[in-house]
């Protein structure tokens, strides 16, 4: 085990490390392969959806500042904030805070799609429970860096997401950290 608090996650931390051998074998046969032209994925998988309305189930409450979800101390593992957060990054509703601990490395919190929905899209993650609630955790490594997000249930509607993209960072401990920061966003929200 990497880190004693791959307990947390339990099940899916092990899934995911078991994953991450496989990863070298995609690698090695992706590199033969033929360019594709198109448009990245942001997030790790999570993309805008199309809407014919100016609101969505996955707007942010008004009352509720998604880049208020992780304080300072929260990224203070990472080396801290680098500059202020970006809001409706990478997705609207959400919120991106850079982080000093390397180029690209990024945290971010905000409202989404209920875990249903994100588990349809994500087949490759793994159910678990964060304080309680439902989620699902999906972990992604895009050149180097190792992106993990969780979307923990806040209702049958919506969902929070945290995700965190660190580079040169095994999915276990990158899955170690998120769950801190899902905590914490929890934690930031009013009682039900």
């Amino acid at each position: 085990m990497i880190s004693g608090r791959g307990e947390r996650y339990g099940y899916a931390v092990t899934v995911v490390r078991r994953c991450a051998l496989m990863v070298p074998m995609l690698l090695l046969s992706a590199a033969c392969a033929e360019p594709v032209t198109g448009e990245p994925v942001p997030a790790a998988g999570f993309r805008d959806e199309p809407t014919t309305s100016g609101s969505t189930p996955t707007d942010s409450p008004p009352e509720i500042d998604p880049c208020g979800l992780l304080a300072p101390e929260d990224l203070a593992a990472f080396g801290g904030p680098a500059g202020p957060p970006r809001p409706d990054q990478p997705l609207p509703g959400t919120c991106t805070h850079p982080l000093t601990s390397g180029p690209a490395n990024a945290a971010a919190a905000g409202f989404y799609d209920p875990v249903a929905a994100v588990t349809e899209r994500q087949p490759g993650g793994a159910a678990v429970d964060v304080e309680g609630r439902p989620a699902w955790l999906y972990c992604e490594l895009v050149d180097a860096h190792q992106t993990c997000t969780a979307a923990t249930s806040l209702g049958p509607d919506r969902s929070l997401l945290t995700m965190l993209t660190l580079r040169d960072s095994s999915a276990a401990d990158t899955a170690d950290h998120l769950f801190g920061l899902t905590t914490a966003a929890l934690r930031r929200l009013p009682p039900a």
